[in-house]
């Protein structure tokens, strides 16, 4: 994306934050507005531009900051690029459902919630086995206590090992991608992590 479409963009994103624009109307248009510059026809994740709201972030009433993707999600977190994947990689829009209850401190949809999304867009609790790879399936994991708001991870293929002893192949862990520290990255999960719990696309999206 041009330089110039990066200025045009900021600017909306600017207006579109409570601690830049005071008129609530003015705020929704620059957001739709910033929206449609970054991700209408973007072939990768659009927000991964560093020069795009490279501002210090705050989510304080009169001071926020913070900008958010087409469904809600605060750019360069997990949540918005496992979002970006669902979207592109097997056309699921995810429909927000009525959020549980939550505690002092946590969002409606921060990772660690995101049990509630994926199960209400028919995402079903299952672990990544050898075949999975090969059949691309599709799998989210959840990681609800990696720092305050959990953590999205992507399935990408299973680490397989062979036990010469008993003459059989076994997952010994799970190669997946992420969005972290504001950039995507590679995670290695271990299959003896019980911090993660994983979820397999809905059997009607299967390749």
């Amino acid at each position: 994306m041009s330089n110039f479409k990066i200025r045009v963009a900021n600017f909306f994103a600017k207006n579109s934050c409570d601690m830049w624009q005071k008129v609530g109307i003015i705020r929704r248009i620059c957001r739709k507005l910033y929206r449609n510059i970054m991700e209408k026809g973007a072939k990768s994740y659009p927000y991964d531009n560093p020069e795009f709201a490279n501002w210090p972030e705050s989510d304080e009433i009169g001071k926020y900051t913070l900008v958010s993707d087409s469904d809600g999600f605060v750019i360069r977190r997990s949540t918005s690029y496992i979002n970006w994947l669902i979207k592109t990689e097997i056309s699921q829009h995810l429909k927000l459902p009525t959020p549980g209850k939550r505690l002092p401190g946590e969002h409606k949809f921060d990772a660690k919630h995101w049990d509630e999304i994926l199960e209400y867009n028919g995402w079903k609790k299952e672990t990544p086995i050898m075949s999975d790879s090969i059949n691309q399936t599709h799998f989210v994991g959840i990681i609800p206590d990696d720092g305050e708001f959990g953590q999205l991870v992507w399935f990408r293929e299973c680490d397989v090992d062979h036990d010469r002893k008993l003459g059989v192949f076994y997952v010994k862990g799970w190669e997946t991608i992420t969005y972290e520290r504001f950039h995507k990255s590679s995670r290695y999960i271990s299959a003896d992590d019980k911090n993660i719990i994983w979820y397999r696309q809905p059997k009607t999206l299967l390749p």
